[in-house]
């Protein structure tokens, strides 16, 4: 189907891995899930209710708030009002955005919603030292620009200007998805 197999989902989400790597543990996932949910219109549903990679995405989007040092509860982020942090975990959690923006236009749709485009701004600008992590930030910015609303919100950032001078392909490329 269009999430691919749920079964396969579901084992590659239940394989038990080391604190802070992706993807996390289904409790981890479906505990976040179930919060973000609780705080929201309080329909009944929960994590059980939707498809694992919806729920793994949705995990995904609020690490990389609380990551930029965001707070994860608040409706959309305007900026850290904690300590940012990075680490394999928010890595993983950028390359599947990323990879969710590539394949599917639904997501790409909702990544502006609660200010995305800050939290990669803010991302690549506390991480540069990080090529890796910028390099993530950077293929996010691409799949997101796909959208044509993303890439004005995208552009209203200081994302072009952080990352001009980067000689690396995937910060090109956002430049390019960004002009």
């Amino acid at each position: 189907g269009h999430f691919g197999s749920r079964a396969q989902c579901c084992t590659q989400l239940s394989r038990q891995s080391p604190a802070m790597s992706w993807p996390p543990d289904g409790a981890k996932i479906e505990e976040c899930v179930n919060k973000i949910l609780q705080g929201g219109k309080g329909k009944g549903k929960g994590a059980a209710d939707m498809p694992p990679d919806v729920a793994l995405t949705m995990y995904a989007a609020h690490l990389l708030v609380r990551a930029a040092g965001g707070d994860d509860g608040a409706a959309t982020f305007e900026g850290p009002v904690g300590t940012p942090f990075m680490n394999d975990e928010v890595m993983g959690a950028l390359g599947h955005l990323a990879e969710r923006a590539e394949e599917s236009e639904a997501t790409r749709e909702k990544l502006c919603a609660r200010g995305m485009e800050k939290v990669v701004d803010h991302l690549v600008q506390q991480n540069m030292a990080n090529d890796d992590a910028v390099d993530r930030c950077s293929r996010l910015v691409v799949a997101a620009c796909v959208h044509p609303p993303n890439k004005e919100r995208f552009g209203e950032t200081s994302l072009r200007s952080s990352l001009q001078p980067l000689e690396r392909e995937l910060p090109k490329a956002a430049v390019a998805a960004l002009s």
